[in-house]
């Protein structure tokens, strides 16, 4: 019988196949990412092979359905647990149910289940399950790929923990608009391999191993690489420090030299907000035309970065950026860790495609349900790993109505929104870092947020959130529509009580840091 492989391209083979009676797990952050992947090794099979595929959750017709008629095993059986059966007890029971079904000898498996549905899973109990697992498939000479997909380190740690007892493990996830494949190790006929790392593209739907690591360049060596090209603030007023620091008043003057250079250090001053996305492109025209030796730090010089300028300054071809208040002997070795780096972000062709990635969406506040998930589904369509984004559902405490929601919760920033449906309060935080969601959730809610809601759950995706039920909700409730005009009542109600003149301003378009 042929090779049973990943079918991942221009990936060595001992990188990517599978071995008889094996079990391989893949860990992916997105679910889409898991049916490309799925689809991939499915049509990968010969006509020799017999092969199953279970999906929890969702309809494994979505995944084969356009697998080419001519690509893919001589037999494919395809099951479905439904989202709304206790996919963890179905988890638990899978050897049972493999044999109910009668699979057939030396068949390939594919499972695919999202993380959060093992979020409860004890090392103890995953161990028993894979060692029944592992004896089910030598028994049969099956081979069992596992797709789960969401965040889950904890359920990672887990794995790593496990290497004695399963195949393989792997990770697929989007960063900073490139796709990463981490190969924690992986056992098959031809060896063990262990702790690599590739950048992989999509090209009809397939992945690879991008163009840029197949070419791997060597490093560039030019006669610029100890040269510093520095504006002149960013020193605080030290004169420079050798010979090889040339020194710039004017940000312009710098990047024009720059333009000239290979491999140099050029070091830039940031002072304001305003400064960032004109700052964005012109780090992406001098990345294009000097090449990836060229190492471009950014110090900040007052305290004006949020979470999304950073990524944007990085995806825009910034090696390095250092905070506010960082000491001029810190930032000094800062610098020099970068010496001999490149950067290894992917060039974006249409640095305004980036741009419209990494700016929020023009919502914000308490949405209907419709407009809700409407919105999410046009963030994370687009989204490309260079910002993290926090999709919550908590549930309240108590019988809270919807305008005691809207007296707890202040929503300032565009791309913060929220809505109520069936009992659950869903929040979704743009651009917001897991570390950075305790201060957020201090600053949107009046009171603790943990007095408001009883549970709290964090979502990998807007897959993960109950679709049908939020495109079934009323457009707009009478609810939404009382509350809103509730609140401008009582805020003409007070204006009156205090005998001020409301007075026409303008002010200018700002958001808010969470």
């Amino acid at each position: 019988m042929s090779h049973v492989t990943l079918a991942i391209r221009h990936l060595q083979d001992e990188q990517i196949r599978l071995r008889e009676a094996g079990l391989y797990w893949v860990v992916l952050d997105q679910p889409a990412d898991a049916t490309l992947l799925a689809r991939q090794y499915l049509s990968a099979l010969q006509q020799s092979h017999a092969a199953t595929l279970i999906c929890c959750g969702q309809d494994p017709a979505s995944v084969v359905d356009s697998m080419a008629s001519d690509a893919g095993p001589g037999a494919l059986r395809m099951f479905s647990v439904p989202a709304d059966t206790a996919i963890p007890a179905a988890f638990n029971a899978f050897t049972t149910d493999l044999s109910r079904i009668n699979i057939r000898q030396g068949s390939c498996l594919v499972l695919m289940l999202a993380a959060n549905h093992l979020e409860n899973l004890s090392r103890a109990r995953l161990q028993r399950w894979i060692e029944g697992m592992r004896q089910w498939l030598d028994e049969r000479a099956c081979t069992l790929l596992v797709l789960c997909h969401g965040q889950a380190p904890a359920l990672h740690e887990c794995l790593l923990a496990l290497n004695e007892d399963i195949s393989g493990l792997a990770q697929l996830y989007r960063r900073d608009g490139s796709i990463c494949y981490q190969l924690n190790f992986w056992h098959s006929e031809l060896g063990v391999c262990a702790a690599q790392a590739f950048d992989l593209e999509l090209e009809d739907d397939v992945f690879g191993l991008s163009v840029t690591q197949l070419s791997s360049p060597p490093q560039t060596r030019t006669d610029d690489q100890r040269i510093y090209l520095t504006q002149r603030s960013v020193l605080e007023g030290a004169p420079p420090l050798s010979e090889q620091w040339r020194l710039f008043e004017h940000r312009d003057d710098l990047l024009e030299q720059a333009g000239h250079a290979r491999a140099a250090s050029v070091i830039m001053a940031l002072d304001s907000n305003q400064e960032v996305e004109p700052l964005a492109r012109r780090l992406h025209a001098l990345r294009e035309r000097c090449g990836v030796a060229l190492k471009i730090i950014v110090r900040e010089m007052e305290p004006c970065l949020r979470y999304r300028d950073e990524r944007l300054l990085l995806a825009c071809g910034a090696n390095l950026i250092v905070p506010f208040k960082t000491p001029l002997a810190h930032f000094l070795s800062l610098v020099d860790s970068v010496q001999g780096q490149v950067w290894r972000h992917r060039q974006v062709a249409n640095v305004e495609m980036l741009f419209d990635r990494l700016h929020p969406p023009a919502q914000r506040g308490l949405l209907d349900p419709l407009a809700f998930i409407t919105t999410l589904d046009q963030v994370y369509s687009g989204a490309s790993g260079e910002v993290t984004h926090q999709l919550l559902r908590l549930r309240p405490r108590g019988d809270l109505d919807i305008d005691q929601y809207l007296n707890q919760i202040t929503l300032r920033r565009f791309g913060d929104i929220a809505c109520v449906l069936d009992g659950y309060f869903y929040l979704f935080l743009f651009a917001c870092r897991a570390d950075g969601l305790e201060p957020a959730l201090g600053n949107i809610c009046r009171l603790p947020w943990r007095d408001i809601f009883s549970e709290f759950s964090a979502l990998s995706t807007v897959d993960d959130l109950p679709r049908q039920a939020f495109l079934d909700a009323p457009h707009q409730s009478e609810a939404y529509r009382i509350a809103s005009e509730q609140v401008t009542d009582d805020l003409t109600q007070a204006i009156a009580r205090t005998g001020y003149t409301p007075q026409r301003i303008s002010l200018p378009l700002s958001e808010p840091c969470p």
